[in-house]
């Protein structure tokens, strides 16, 4: 089942961890959250040190929502939470930005 864009709320980064970033979506039943390292962001978009860490995820969220959509569909998430990795990323350049 394909995820989608929860609307309440948005992405943050974790105040446990400053090198994550956590962002709601639904699979229209329940919420699941998403984490995703900064450094995986910025080794997959560019973007450079000077970039915001939130403004990068937002200039690409389209894609990094499509890749956490694939994610779900092949991953077990028993608690409503998945962890993308590079791994979760094609190599094909990303097109589809926000």
């Amino acid at each position: 089942m394909p995820l989608e864009r929860y609307l309440d709320g948005g992405a943050h980064i974790l105040p446990a961890d400053d090198t994550l970033i956590r962002f709601g979506m639904t699979n229209g039943q329940r919420v699941i959250a998403v984490e995703v390292p900064i450094p995986v962001l910025r080794q997959r978009f560019g973007g450079g040190a000077d970039l915001a860490p939130l403004e990068l995820f937002a200039r690409n969220q389209a894609v990094i929502e499509a890749a956490a959509s694939q994610a779900y569909d092949r991953t077990e998430t028993p608690n409503d939470l998945l962890d993308l990795g590079p791994e979760d990323f094609d190599t094909r350049p990303a097109s589809a930005k926000l």
